[in-house]
């Protein structure tokens, strides 16, 4: 049978970036580190609930910023170790500006983890409970425009080192569409998560609060609008994690910068179902690989959206 060349070129592409990858001077030692660090701790945490502890005592205080911090600092740090163990000495991933964006960034994420900047829009807030909730939610998603977004571009705009990027902003020659076939792998096994007990504990995200009937509308107008928001919280993810912890940081150790990245990515995690962090683990070393083969985002912007959204589907409807 005579093969579709349209098919092979949007496949192939993610054979080359991961091929290209591997064939640069990998090494199983620090993968091995890691992938044993994170069963211990993806043990340990649902095994005693460590995640859901750590944010119940500090919900929402300036000390869950703190907490956060350390966490993830955690995670990028112990990653950073078993890479540097095997590392020349002419390469070292000890680089001093690595390590001090790389614990600015965490900070930007621990204050987006912590949401406790939403403790400050009470006063906005409208006093029906039921849409009180739904607000809520809304802003939950959309606060990482403020917690996030703004401050990555703060420091684009007044540091040099991460210029032309844009954090993987711009497509460098990549065609968007092509990302779309990584959609088309993960939906059978969406599917057959979307069975565990777990997964329905966790989606779909959108609570019924019966906020629809206080503001006279159909309910999947609001349910629409929150998944609006819903989705646009990924932008900031990939954003982060994809675009500032590999594509600018890679200016500093290369590809070394990935392997940290994928492990505070699972940290990322911890507070959702198990399958799913485990599955974070490789999506996220995928990803990581692509934005730093390609120098941009898109390929995770639309995995992940459609990853999510495909989630939230589902859920729907097994619920």
């Amino acid at each position: 049978m005579e093969k579709n060349p349209w098919y092979c070129a949007k496949v192939s592409i993610f054979f080359k970036y991961i091929r290209t990858y591997l064939s640069a001077d990998f090494k199983w030692a620090p993968h091995i580190l890691a992938a044993i660090f994170l069963t211990i701790t993806i043990w340990l945490n649902y095994q005693y609930q460590l995640y859901d502890r750590m944010t119940a005592v500090y919900y929402k205080t300036p000390m869950s910023i703190l907490v956060y911090w350390c966490f993830y600092s955690f995670a990028f740090l112990s990653a950073v170790i078993f890479v540097s163990i095997f590392k020349e000495k002419d390469k070292p991933i000890f680089n001093k500006k690595f390590i001090l964006f790389g614990l600015i960034g965490l900070a930007i994420l621990s204050l987006d983890s912590s949401y406790y900047l939403l403790e400050f829009t009470g006063p906005i807030m409208p006093d029906n409970a039921y849409v009180y909730k739904w607000v809520k939610s809304l802003m939950g998603n959309l606060s990482s425009f403020v917690t996030v977004i703004v401050p990555l571009y703060v420091m684009y705009f007044t540091v040099n080192y991460f210029k032309p990027e844009f954090y993987g902003l711009q497509l460098n020659g990549a065609k968007a569409k092509n990302y779309l076939w990584l959609i088309l792998f993960m939906i059978p096994l969406i599917y057959i998560a979307s069975f565990r007990p777990d997964f329905l504990e966790t989606y779909p995200t959108y609570n019924d609060n019966f906020e629809y009937r206080f503001l006279n509308t159909d309910q999947w107008k609001t349910a629409g609008l929150y998944e609006l928001c819903y989705g646009f919280d990924f932008v900031s993810v990939e954003l982060f994690f994809r675009g500032f912890l590999v594509v600018a940081l890679s200016r500093f150790v290369g590809k070394d910068a990935i392997l940290p990245m994928v492990v505070v990515y699972a940290f990322l995690h911890f507070g959702k179902p198990a399958g799913e962090t485990i599955s974070s683990i490789f999506g996220g070393y995928i990803l990581g690989i692509l934005a730093f083969q390609s120098r941009n985002i898109f390929g995770g912007l639309i995995a992940h959206l459609g990853v999510a959204w495909g989630m939230e589907y589902f859920a729907y409807l097994q619920s």
